[in-house]
């Protein structure tokens, strides 16, 4: 078998290995049912639109993580003209989020076989309710050496400060070694 070139594998969560967008329409669509309230399709694209807007500001460093929490949901409520309690909302929702551990196909058989010739970490940006939530349930946790979440450490990606900490806690600081793999320009390649 060859020798790797890189020996750390450093995988973002969302739209890499977790089918983030089937998570997030079932965990919206049951956090909504439990208030009562239902929404059309095009409605949910709106928020997934306002949530993404949301993400990138965070990646930007132009609005914190709790602000992030309650302004998706508020900009959404105010769309489509109901009252809701957006930091209720969002206590709701994390955890239904957390449930919701669909796996992008060929994700678990990409990270079986990465796993047998590489240390593999997940890296994310996401909430730690809703990220360990997903993990701890999923398939793939025999794969992963840890879960990194941005939320945890205090900085997002692609801030430096996010990434030394992951190097510092795998302990080697050679950086000829490590990859990181995501489907983010900003946050995972930029950062890595």
């Amino acid at each position: 078998m060859l020798k790797p070139k890189f020996e750390i594998v450093l995988v973002d969560a969302d739209e890499t290995i977790f089918d983030f967008q089937k998570a997030e329409y079932t965990a919206f669509k049951m956090t909504l049912n439990s208030f009562g309230k239902n929404c059309s399709d095009d409605d949910f694209r709106v928020y997934s639109d306002i949530n993404l807007k949301c993400w990138k500001e965070l990646e930007k460093g132009t609005i914190s993580r709790e602000t992030l929490k309650v302004k998706r949901f508020d900009m959404w409520f105010e769309y489509m003209g109901i009252e809701l309690d957006s930091k209720e909302f969002n206590d709701r929702y994390a955890p239904n989020l957390g449930k919701c551990g669909f796996l992008i196909p060929g994700a678990y058989e990409f990270l079986e076989n990465l796993s047998k010739i590489c240390d593999v970490y997940i890296i994310t940006n996401g909430l730690v309710a809703s990220q360990t939530g997903r993990f701890n349930s999923s398939i793939i946790k025999p794969f992963i050496k840890n879960l990194y979440i941005s939320e945890a450490i205090g900085f997002a990606k692609p801030k430096k400060e996010f990434f030394d900490f992951c190097i510092d806690d795998i302990g080697e600081s050679d950086r000829s070694k490590y990859i990181v793999l995501g489907d983010s320009l900003t946050s995972d390649m930029q950062g890595g």
